[in-house]
């Protein structure tokens, strides 16, 4: 069915997949979730030849990347009153995503995977700067941070490549989720009835947040795994962590579609500051910290971003299923057993409780996300 974009604008008549770039995007964040997870597990068991750091890349650059890039797809229209990416050149952006991912299976292709983060920057860049949005000139520069950090695992160093990257991801994350955070909680707690549901973030912690996580990224690519970079992750995890106490969590606890954006964000602080005590010679392994902000941070904050993302663009109400739900508490659970045990049995329940967690989103995300949306708008 034509999809009318607006007065001034041209009817979109490809596939609705291809109306807007979250929906491939998000869709296959969760599928590819769903299926590379497995496939490491069994790699780690010695059942498939595949790298030791496939598993990290795949976890930023394919799995992460993927859902960045579907929030940045339906987020910078709206930020620059632009028209929003569609068909052909969501297509493209999609072929290259999936190019790099086949070329990580296959070592004499690898560099393919290259090609996907500095294109989308372009993409990102030239509604941002047309606008002179100037809130968000920081984006594309993160994207060609992490393009770099790309390009070092594959001809520098692997391990610090993937380290630094899920520290400017998490950057990332605290720059979206101090806007959206308190405000998708004001605004759900006033239709609840709440009579204070003001929630707010003071000023000075708003402005400390992102430096603070970007020092951490900075310090951990000039002097990694060391009293600095331990120092700059224990600061950060105070910003971060403070800027969340009136955000009133709490007051979230019977609103699913809420309270999964607290709980991804939570695992903010909590890895930094389980990076701090690691790096500074403390009882806690460096692996738990990462996993903190890799499956915690990063995975449920993907998740939870996802699930109401595409709600809010098919036109829906905002309500998640108990399907739904569920995939929370897996992927939930999954990162805490991850981080909090290391027994081999360990990692493989918690893998498996992950993965399957967003085999269900995929699921059930997968009509949301490929019909038209209900209210017959564009995208």
């Amino acid at each position: 069915m034509p999809i009318p974009l607006g007065p001034t604008s041209e009817t979109y008549r490809g596939p609705i997949l291809l109306a807007a770039g979250h929906r491939p995007f998000f869709l296959l964040a969760g599928l590819y979730a769903a299926f590379a997870l497995p496939m490491w597990l069994l790699a780690w068991r010695g059942f498939l030849p595949l790298i030791s750091t496939w598993h990290g890349h795949e976890m930023v650059f394919g799995f992460a990347v993927a859902a960045i890039a579907g929030f940045l797809l339906a987020a910078v229209p709206k930020w620059t009153d632009s028209r929003p990416y569609q068909g052909p050149r969501v297509a493209f952006l999609v072929a290259l995503w999936l190019l790099g991912r086949v070329a990580m299976w296959l070592p004499g292709f690898s560099l393919l995977d290259l090609l996907f983060l500095p294109t989308f920057a372009g993409f990102m860049a030239w509604p941002i700067f047309r606008a002179r949005n100037r809130r968000n000139y920081g984006v594309p520069f993160i994207l060609l941070a992490l393009a770099g950090l790309n390009a070092l695992f594959h001809f520098g160093s692997p391990s610090l490549a993937l380290r630094v990257a899920a520290y400017v991801v998490t950057t990332l994350i605290a720059l979206i989720a101090g806007r959206i955070v308190p405000t998708f909680t004001r605004n759900a707690l006033k239709m609840a009835g709440d009579p204070n549901h003001e929630c707010h973030t003071p000023r000075w912690l708003d402005v400390l947040a992102v430096p603070a996580a970007l020092a951490v990224a900075v310090t951990e690519l000039t002097a990694p795994m060391s009293q600095v970079s331990g120092i700059a992750a224990l600061f950060a995890a105070f910003v971060l962590g403070a800027r969340m106490t009136r955000w009133r969590t709490w007051q979230t606890r019977r609103l699913p579609i809420v309270w999964i954006l607290h709980a991804g964000y939570a695992f903010v602080p909590l890895g930094l500051a389980l990076k701090g005590v690691a790096d500074l010679g403390g009882p806690i392994g460096y692996f738990a910290a990462l996993h903190a902000l890799t499956a915690g941070a990063i995975g449920v904050m993907i998740l939870a971003v996802a699930s109401r993302a595409a709600l809010g663009h098919a036109g829906r109400p905002l309500v998640v299923s108990r399907a739904t739900v569920l995939a929370y508490v897996l992927v939930i659970a999954g990162a805490l057993l991850r981080v909090a045990v290391t027994h081999p049995h360990a990692v493989v329940l918690s893998g498996v409780m992950w993965s399957v967690g967003y085999g269900i989103f995929a699921a059930v995300y997968w009509p949301i996300l490929t019909q038209p949306r209900r209210d017959g708008l564009p995208g």
